[in-house]
């Protein structure tokens, strides 16, 4: 290890690194067998939270008591305290107990090759099958086994090291889980750094290995359009259906994507990924920045996976995914009305989001015309901000150069590329703290071979997790942390 962490903490670290890893293993097939599934307003981290605190009680690890804005709705922080002669604030790690749906019985039937909950290791492919396996139980178990590293080793910190383990993210507010402690609880999860998902998975690029961190992501706003008419009965003739209205909608919203927007951390993203391939080949790619060139370039000459993760980078979304109309068969009904699932850009407004939908959908369809009422309305339901750091501020450069040379050393030299992450996460819950704005970075290391597409394995059948990649994950984190906070062995 370099930058302060010696030799005896080295020593210390591979002597016992063999039980670490297996202890971490079973800690997290332990926690894909407890069913944290969210229904929204019901769900049962709590479950997930009472193993996670008696591990720690144990061990001797300090913890608060389990947090519930809601009963069943379990959060828990622990904490590994430094001698502050860093003068620097804690880092946070920060994992979600809660995971999108999964079947409980008749399993096969959907397609997964294992039991969602059974926590099997495939003796063919070497992976640990389960829901929570990459989203995010894995980031959870390796957090865990870090505390208790550094407690059973007398570890010595620079600083406080804290793991966050939060209920809600799988939904779009997160109100009882990471939002609901920075409102109600923030002197427990007060950090200079936050670590979570998603970041640091091994990904290809021209044959080439490299780590993503996430640096910025987009924020995500819920918008319903109604269309509404005189309704009436279904045996005649009806020219202002309101359901053909928001059939053409959500037709439209498919085919159509929205205006190109190119961002700085866009920007940012595409000239990272562009050093990594050849000198003609990154000139080509960096053309996907112009509004022009873009919609060829993803035509032709990107994959439809590359096309997927980049193409957003360049616009908001908007996807259609609850559609309401009428509730009886035999009546036109006189309102129609579309769910909007938005995804926007760090820096760009609800009120740009709206124009861009109206100057996809049509304008005019949003105005009164002739004293009649308009044919489109449109409501906000909810937004989230997304966010965006600069990778080059010193402090954050810092970070990311000491993770960058982590990950180096145990990937044989694969480099790491900041990215604009297209979904959402807890991070930006973390940078509304009331007392201090943390640095969010998106990490959770795991290594998968190129063959599995991991984007795909996040709420998706057969999720899964390389144990290899597992461990070699939970080293990347734990070496990772001992830099952060200038680790030293105790007497």
């Amino acid at each position: 290890m370099a930058n302060g962490v010696g030799e005896s903490i080295l020593q210390t670290f591979k002597d016992s690194w063999g039980s670490i890893e297996e202890e971490s293993l079973t800690i997290l097939q332990k926690m894909i067998r407890l069913d944290t599934q969210n229904f929204g307003e019901d769900g049962n981290e709590t479950l997930a939270a009472k193993y996670i605190k008696e591990l720690f009680d144990n061990a001797g690890v300090e913890c608060s008591d389990i947090l519930e804005a809601k009963p069943g709705r379990g959060n828990l922080v622990a904490r590994v305290r430094g001698d502050g002669s860093s003068g620097l604030g804690p880092v946070l790690l920060s994992a979600h107990l809660d995971t999108v749906h999964a079947p409980t019985e008749n399993w096969e039937q959907e397609g997964w090759k294992h039991n969602p909950f059974g926590a099997e290791i495939d003796e063919e492919d070497g992976c640990l099958y389960g829901r929570g396996t990459v989203d995010m139980k894995n980031m959870a178990a390796m957090s865990i086994s870090v505390l208790l590293f550094l407690k059973r080793h007398n570890i010595k910190l620079s600083r406080d090291l804290i793991f966050a383990a939060v209920a809600d993210e799988e939904r779009h507010d997160a109100k009882y889980g990471a939002k609901y402690l920075v409102e109600s609880h923030p002197d427990l999860i007060e950090a200079d750094i936050v670590m979570t998902e998603l970041g640091a998975f091994s990904n290809h690029l021209d044959g080439k290995e490299f780590f993503p961190i996430q640096f910025a992501e987009k924020g995500a706003c819920l918008i319903k359009i109604t269309a509404r008419g005189p309704g009436g009965h279904g045996s005649v003739y009806h020219k202002d259906n309101p359901v053909v209205d928001i059939s053409e909608v959500c037709v439209t919203l498919n085919k159509q994507k929205l205006p190109h927007r190119l961002t700085e951390a866009a920007k940012y993203t595409i000239w990272e990924i562009s050093k990594l391939l050849s000198w003609h080949k990154g000139m080509v790619f960096r053309t996907i920045m112009s509004p022009k060139i873009e919609p060829w370039l993803m035509e032709y000459l990107l994959t439809e996976e590359q096309a997927n993760v980049f193409g957003p980078m360049l616009h908001n979304t908007a996807n259609t995914t609850i559609v309401q109309a009428g509730d009886q068969v035999n009546q036109i009904p006189s309102t129609a009305s579309v769910i909007v699932d938005c995804r926007v850009l760090p820096g760009i407004t609800v009120e740009q989001v709206q124009d861009d939908l109206k100057s996809v959908i049509g304008p005019e369809k949003f105005k009164a015309q002739d004293g009649c009422q308009a044919k489109l309305e449109l409501e906000i339901l909810a937004n989230g901000e997304g966010f965006a750091q600069d990778p080059n501020e010193p402090v954050l450069a810092g970070i990311l150069q000491t993770l960058g040379q982590v990950i180096s050393r145990r990937s044989g030299g694969s480099p790491i590329a900041p990215y604009l992450l297209i979904g959402r996460t807890d991070q930006a819950q973390y940078m509304c703290h009331p007392k201090r704005k943390p640095i969010c970075l998106g990490f959770s290391p795991v290594r998968v071979p190129d063959s599995i597409k991991f984007s795909t394995l996040f709420h998706g059948v057969n999720e899964r997790i390389p144990v290899d990649g597992f461990k070699w994950g939970l080293g990347v984190l734990a070496e990772s942390v001992l830099e952060l906070c200038s680790a030293s062995l105790g007497k």
